[in-house]
């Protein structure tokens, strides 16, 4: 019999009633990295000093052990002991439809190089292989190099601009600041240390309106070289920038 997955949700009681728990947001990031989760939770829900992680664990294993993994522990741990009145109970969650992203992972055993962006959409591929296309799995990311912290401040802004509200120019203005916006130089940093990890060129693809064929480097104007791909055709390999959406 197949291990399925399994559906839960990690229970933090809070020590002090009045701490925010903000230091708990990560920690899901963390579980996918690890591959013990699908995908990446978009919520910690709180009521009084309790907070509910819901997940989806890859399988009966992770679900029993998460807690017990290596950097899990290591990195987790000290704040559990220091934040919690409790070890975090993990429960599991009964009559709940199960829809796993379909994602396809690289197997290449080398790669040209990777391209990079800023999550958008659920289930949008943030970093992927220039030759297979396939998703690079996060469990193959150093902790230290903090991709999903990136991609989650990324998806809030883009969010922020999608649902055309309060705060949408002020969104539009961070996603289109290519040169000296805070999020965006947040983006060139973390593809220099991918690219200084992987030991291969990581392209970034910065977030445009309206992709198309016919806008240049959004960091310094020029043309740029073929990609070798169809799409995205262009990379620029003096800004680390990959462009060019023709949808033909």
């Amino acid at each position: 019999m197949t291990d399925s997955p399994i559906p839960a949700k990690i229970i933090f009681i809070l020590a002090d009633p009045k701490a925010t728990g903000e230091e708990f947001i990560s920690l899901s990031g963390s579980l996918y990295r690890q591959n013990l989760i699908f995908s990446e939770p978009r919520e910690l829900r709180r009521d009084k000093n309790s907070l509910e992680l819901i997940v989806i664990f890859r399988d009966n294993n992770s679900f029993k052990n998460w807690s017990k993994n290596t950097e899990i522990k290591e990195f987790w741990q000290t704040k559990f002991d220091k934040l919690l009145s409790a070890e975090p109970k993990t429960i599991k969650e009964r009559d709940v439809i199960i829809e796993v992203d379909n994602v396809i992972n690289c197997a290449c055993k080398k790669s040209d190089f990777y391209i990079l962006q800023g999550r958008s959409l659920q289930f949008t591929d943030e970093l992927t292989c220039s030759n297979c296309f396939g998703q690079i799995s996060y469990s193959k990311v150093p902790l230290e190099i903090k991709l999903e912290d990136w991609q989650t401040k990324h998806e809030r802004v883009y969010l922020n601009w999608l649902e055309s509200g309060l705060f949408e120019k002020e969104a539009f203005k961070e996603l289109t600041n290519y040169k000296k916006g805070k999020l965006n130089l947040e983006g060139e940093k973390i593809r220099k240390q991918l690219s200084d990890f992987f030991q291969i060129p990581v392209y970034i693809s910065y977030f445009v309106e309206e992709p198309d064929n016919n806008h240049p480097c959004l960091v310094c104007g020029q043309g740029g070289s073929d990609s070798g791909l169809k799409r995205p055709s262009k990379i620029c390999k003096a800004c680390n920038t990959i462009f060019g959406y023709d949808d033909k």
